[in-house]
This record gives C-alpha cells, structure tokens and sequence, in this order.
C-alpha cells in the first residue's frame, strides 16, 4: 500500500514540475512575442494561470504528505508519546473531514460553474471552470484525503510515513 501512495506522490511530483515548466514556457513565449515581436501570442497567460492552479492544488496534498504544512508543536513536548500519537491521528482525522465537507459543497457548484468561461479560453466540456479549477481542487483534496488515511494507518502501526522524493 505504501508503495502505491509513493508512486502516486511520486507522479503528481513529475506533473508539478512538468506544470512549472509549462508556466516559465508559456510567460516566456509571452514576454518575448509581446516585447521582442510586438505581437503577443493568443492564451499564454491562461495557460500559465491555469498550471499554476494545478499545481497549487496538487502541490498541496504533496508538501501534506511530506507534513511539509505550518504546524505548531507546542503540545508535542509536553504529552507522552502515546498522547501525542493520538493527536496526530485527531489532526488527521479532522484534515479528512474538513475536506470531506468541501468537496460535497463542490459537487453542488459543478452545474453553476460549468456554464462560465474562463479568460480568453473558448467554453467546452473541456474548459469550463469546473474543469479547469473545481477539478484540480477535487483531485488535490481526494489525495490529501488519501495520503491522511495513510498517516493514520502509520501512526496506528507504530510506523512514520516517509515520502521518497
């Protein structure tokens, strides 16, 4: 099981990177065709915006896997191990909620969205808001939903999750 959620963290890593070299490609075509040619190219900016929100959203559930988020540890040093386990699993327990209860409230805004555009991108199935920024929101907070089951399944077996960048 945990060498699915590495595979899983290890590929969504891969995409995130391939997104930000699609954001300095697309802001670099942009720069150079708009101040070096006088002719700037049509939805580079889009382009750029909207891998910048797929990886804002998927880059999330990663640095939460990597517990790469703010946190505060003031508790940590002052309960004993088997206390302080159980409020790591609290935390986690609660991550799973909370984003549980988003995503049926985005379900909900999936038949508003799909009717906007977004910037200069032409409406289609394809490129609707929902597709374009509800989707990534719901990918990024399904796998925070698993890698938290798995730091759940970890701290209950005593194990820390490691994730092999």
């Amino acid at each position: 099981m945990t060498k699915l959620f590495s595979g899983l963290h290890r590929a969504t890593l891969w995409l995130c990177a391939t997104l930000a070299v699609a954001i300095i490609g697309a802001l670099s075509v942009q720069i150079v065709s708009r101040y070096v040619f006088n002719a700037p190219v049509h939805m580079t900016d889009d382009i750029a915006e909207i891998s910048l929100i797929w990886m804002t959203f998927l880059g999330a559930a990663l640095v939460y896997r990597e517990g790469g988020h703010i946190g505060l540890d003031v508790m940590s040093s002052v309960l004993p191990a088997a206390a302080h386990r159980a409020l790591r699993v609290a935390l986690h327990v609660l991550v799973i909620a909370v984003l549980a209860y988003v995503l049926t409230q985005v379900r909900q805004l999936q038949p508003l969205m799909s009717r906007l555009e977004f910037g200069t991108i032409p409406n289609g199935p394809l490129t609707s808001k929902f597709m374009l920024i509800l989707l990534p929101f719901g990918l990024g907070a399904a796998m925070t939903i698993l890698f938290a089951l798995e730091a759940i399944w970890a701290e209950l077996r005593g194990e820390k999750v490691e994730a092999d960048t």
